[in-house]
Parts: C-alpha cells; structure tokens; sequence
C-alpha cells in the first residue's frame, strides 16, 4: 500500500512540474478600464496598421538578444520598442499597465475594434523568453469620439496570477525587457498605437481622511495624558496618607 502511495504521488508532482514548467500561459492580461488620459510615462511599445483593404492587423516587437526585431503589420516610424521593466520606476508587477490608442479613420461611424489575441513577453538579455502572458479571448473596444491623438483610450495590465509569475521572474532577474505582440480585428484605417505605462503605486490618502487621523491620534495622546496625570495623582495621594 505504501508503495501504491509513493507511485501515485511521484506521478502528481512530475504532473505538477509539467504544468508549470512551460513558459506560455493562456490568461493573465485583463481590461482594467477605460483610460482616457494620458498616463507618466507613456514608452512607445507598438503601433499597427493594416494593409489595403484588410480588415485585420497584426504584429509584434521582440528583443533577440542585441536589438529591438518588430515584424508584421507595423506602421512607419519608430515606434516598436521593447523596454527595460525597470524603466517604468515600478518595481511591483500589479503596476504595470498597457496603454492603446484607437486611431481609426472612419469619420463619424465609430465601429468598435477587437482585440483576438495579445501577449506580453518578458526576455533576458541574451534574448530568451522567460515569462509569457496572454490574453483570455477575443475584447471588443469601443471608440472614443475624442480618443483620438496622444490620449489612451484603454488600459490594460496583469491579473493576479501573471503579477504573481512575473514578479517571480524579476526576481530572479529584475533586468528583464518587456515586448509585445497583438491581432486586431474590425479595424478601418489605423494606426492603433501601444504604450508602456504604470498605475500609481497605491491611493493616497485625501484630505477628509488625513484630517480624521489626525483627529484620532490627537485623541488617543489626550487619554494617554489623562492616565498619566491620574496615575501620578494617586501615588501622590498613596503617599501623604498616613
């Protein structure tokens, strides 16, 4: 019987490592919503435009261990970049956000884009893929009337499980390089254009807030005075009692 237990249990953990031993993962970028101002520090990561009559676009930007390789539907300029993680000044994985500006010109008729399929990859120096998040399925964006230009329209970033692998992966090594590849549908002239961005580290505290804890530790020092002027009270008074 001990035997039977021991196979059993060899056969979960190889299971186990199979599962997550590989690199590409089917999920761990969601919408965080709609962001329509423009976000410190915006980083060209990716801009598509699609060919002709095609209504789909497609491309990418990856790091081959000496320099930035885009390929496919990338629009003119330069603007395929991947970046040092580290350049965002963030060193938490939640932070990270993926910015895209809808750029279509189809006039007043505002049809919305899909986004089938997106992946952020993260690469060592010598160009290896050591991290990989995908998107869970087919997102379909609406247009901004006034979307257009430097402002974001959507952001986009990790779940909690991705933050949780990539953070792993920068700690093993916190000079990883972020690039990025993406398809999407439905579009009418472009460019789409993706950036680089970070969520603020946590809210900060507003006024109303600061001035109750204020209040509150002004408080709790007030019946700390108290109780020490009743205890001194009472050893005085234990004192002159005969």
């Amino acid at each position: 019987m001990k035997l039977f237990s021991k196979v059993v249990l060899g056969i979960a953990v190889i299971a186990f490592v199979g599962m997550t031993s590989g690199k590409v993962y089917a999920d761990g970028i969601f919408l965080v919503g709609p962001q329509k101002e423009k976000l410190v520090p915006p980083l060209a990561a990716l801009n598509l435009q699609h060919h002709g009559s095609n209504t789909i676009e497609t491309g990418g930007v990856r790091w081959d261990g000496s320099r930035d390789v885009s390929f496919g539907d990338i629009s003119a300029g330069p603007h395929q970049h991947t970046i040092l993680f580290s350049s965002l000044g963030i060193s938490d994985a939640s932070q990270l956000r993926l910015l895209i500006n809808i750029n279509e010109a189809n006039g007043g008729n505002k049809a919305p884009i899909t986004i089938d399929s997106l992946t952020i990859t993260a690469y060592d120096a010598g160009g290896n893929a050591v991290f990989s998040a995908t998107s869970t399925g087919p997102l379909t964006l609406d247009q901004f009337k006034h979307g257009q230009g430097a402002n974001s329209d959507y952001a986009l970033g990790f779940d909690a499980d991705a933050a949780a692998r990539f953070q792993a992966a920068l700690a093993a090594n916190p000079n990883l390089r972020l690039g990025l590849e993406a398809t999407l549908s439905n579009v009418q002239g472009g460019p789409e254009r993706f950036k680089w961005s970070a969520a603020p580290e946590g809210p900060v505290p507003e006024p109303t807030t600061m001035i109750l804890l204020g209040t509150g530790l002004a408080g709790v020092a007030g019946v700390a005075r108290r109780r020490r002027k009743m205890a001194r009270a009472k050893t005085e008074n234990n004192l002159n009692t005969p």
